[in-house]
């Protein structure tokens, strides 16, 4: 059973209104917060105990006289040092006033003749608050008008019969002058030697640049060296107590209440890496404030407890590493970016080897032979197959280079547009007639879905015309036999929508992330089925990017792929402007469907547009 005596509500919260008027605009120590503290509680004791005591004057000795309302009135001066404390931010200011104050009480009593015995103990009271204030100018002061207020005491004595007493006095209070200034002597110089500690360790906090913070057991902060933290727009007073805590990222809290635990448990340097708020900026729209934070590298020490504390301490310094840790970070990328990038680039030299190797065995093949008299066949027809054999491989090979080519103009920002108003359903057409024979080799059937009457575009024809062909080269390439291609074309707002969708092998959900990026291909290998420089895609991006426009790609694994560009009216607003690669949107479609299935729903969905 707890059998502590519980504190009672009103002194808490007294003692947290002293501590909060005790509070400082500058960095303090814990002597200095004391001193204010038992400044403020004093004073504002004794000032509310002079109110009570003058109405209970009034009713028990009746009216006061001139004399005894000043003397009421020099009282209320502690009250005056509190004010002058708050207001000015200066603790021996206030202790300044309040020593005159007595002083001046001192001699209003011996003015007013019946209160002349209170002279000597006000007097007294001076020289303890000169003393407190540590200042040997303000102890000086108030003594030689302390003697002075002696002095005239013992003149006035001389009338009364009291100037023996008055005399006998006065080497008491020159003593007590004397001590009162050897203490506050004393006292200076080692105040002295802790400023000056506490000066050079600031320096060397400033000079390094780091936060060193003072924390309790319980993580709040009790000390804060130096003035680093203005470096970074924070304030000293919003850091004390649980201040510093409420600006540690929330994810990094336990790290931070974990970090002074061990170093309190184990008396080991530990060390942490968190993240601190230091203020807030708008998000890239404007639309409202988000936090920003910094990161700090954090090494804990255990502070051992000081005389008089209960508790040790930690003593901790953070370093802020955000540029080495973006820096780090920009490095980290550019490493992946280079090794994706170099990987690429064995990929599209494996690929373009694989797309030249074979024409270029048909072309010297096939030459060769009609070269030779012995090999050299006799009849016509059969030369004329080995010429349109080696035709047919040189016009591979110069698609091949072509294709290189305008990747590499895209990437450098040479390609220019040819806007021109055209038919996209007649180039369709074309198009579709050009993959004809290739599809009927493959068993794939093509399928043309589109309305009537769809407006003319203003854009690049030559373009456009290649944007067409990959993307139906890649959907027959990849759709197997007995398979199905459908190209469609439907008005979408301000812009007519392109889709090619098709029955075929599909796309993985890890490899939809990087569709669009040059040389790759999906689950690409050297011993790959399928032919291509993985530049196919690359292209359409880039020339859809010209055109202002953007295409979106859904697919999954056995589920056939659907690949929709969507072109503006007009290219010729986008002209002038930077190249920039078209966006692509990736849709991982969920479960398998049968072919069937995807296209009855495509056409569901085309009947709807209409």
């Amino acid at each position: 059973m707890n059998l502590r005596k519980p504190t009672a509500p009103w002194a808490a919260v007294s003692s947290e209104w002293i501590e909060r008027l005790a509070q400082s605009g500058r960095p303090i120590d814990s002597m200095e917060r004391a001193r204010r503290e038992a400044f403020l509680l004093s004073h504002l004791a004794l000032a509310a105990g002079v109110l009570i005591a003058a109405p209970l004057w009034i009713v028990v000795h009746g009216a006061p006289t001139l004399g005894e309302s000043a003397i009421f009135a020099l009282a209320q001066l502690p009250l005056l040092s509190v004010v002058a404390l708050l207001r000015l931010d200066d603790l021996k200011v206030a202790q300044s006033i309040a020593a005159f104050g007595w002083l001046a009480l001192a001699a209003a009593c011996l003015a007013a003749g019946e209160h002349s015995g209170a002279a000597a103990p006000f007097g007294a009271l001076a020289l303890i608050e000169a003393t407190l204030a540590l200042d040997l100018t303000l102890v000086t002061t108030v003594a030689f008008g302390a003697l002075a207020v002696l002095a005239s005491a013992a003149l006035t004595a001389a009338d009364g019969g009291g100037f023996l007493e008055t005399l006998l006095a006065a080497p008491l209070v020159l003593y007590v002058v004397l001590l009162a200034r050897c203490a506050a002597r004393v006292e200076t110089i080692r105040s002295q030697a802790e400023a000056r500690s506490a000066r050079d360790l600031r320096l060397v906090s400033e000079a390094a640049g780091d936060l060193v913070i003072g924390f309790d057991e319980g993580g709040a902060v009790s000390s804060l060296i130096g003035d680093a933290a203005e470096a970074y727009g924070l304030d000293a007073r919003e850091l004390m107590g649980r201040g510093f805590f409420q600006r540690v990222h929330v994810g990094d809290r336990p790290a931070f209440l974990k970090l002074v635990s061990d170093a309190i448990a184990t008396g080991e340097t530990i060390r942490a890496t968190l993240r601190l708020r230091i203020g807030h900026s708008r998000n890239e729209q404007g639309e409202f404030l988000e936090p920003v934070f910094h990161f700090f590298e954090a090494r804990s020490s255990q502070m051992e407890a000081a005389e008089g504390e209960s508790a040790a301490g930690v003593v901790c310094i953070l370093r802020d590493v955000t540029a080495q840790r973006h820096a780090a970070e920009t490095i980290e990328a550019a490493r992946r970016e280079s090794e994706m990038a170099a990987a690429g680039k064995t990929r599209f030299l494996a690929n373009v080897s694989h797309e030249l190797r074979t024409p270029l065995n048909a072309i010297i093949g096939f030459s060769e032979m009609l070269a030779s008299e012995q090999l050299a066949p006799a009849d016509p027809a059969k030369r004329r197959e080995y010429a349109e054999i080696i035709r047919n491989s040189g016009q591979h090979l110069l698609a091949v280079v072509n294709t290189i080519l305008d990747m590499s103009k895209i990437e450098s920002g040479s390609m220019q547009l040819s806007p021109e108003p055209f038919s996209l359903p007649e180039l369709v057409e074309q198009c579709v007639s050009m993959m004809q024979l290739k599809a009927e080799q493959g068993q794939v059937t093509l399928a043309r879905d589109y309305g009537e009457r769809l407006e003319e575009i203003v854009g690049d024809k030559r373009a456009c015309k290649q944007i067409i062909i990959n993307l139906l080269s890649n959907a027959v390439k990849f759709t197997p036999a007995n398979g199905r291609v459908r190209i469609r074309l439907a008005p979408d707002g301000n812009c007519l929508a392109l889709s090619v969708s098709d029955s075929g092998i599909g796309i993985s959900a890890s490899d939809l992330g990087r569709l669009g990026d040059p040389f790759f291909q999906a689950s690409a290998s050297h011993d790959r089925a399928y032919e291509g420089t993985g530049l196919g895609l690359s292209v359409v991006r880039g020339l859809v990017g010209l055109h202002g426009g953007t295409i979106a790609v859904e697919s999954a694994p056995r589920s056939g792929t659907s690949v929709t560009v969507r072109l503006p009216l007009d290219c010729r607003p986008f002209q002038n402007k930077a190249p920039v690669l078209a966006r692509i949107e990736t849709i991982a479609r969920r479960g398998v469907i049968r072919p069937a299935d995807e296209f009855e729903a495509t056409e569901d969905r085309v009947k709807k547009i209409a």
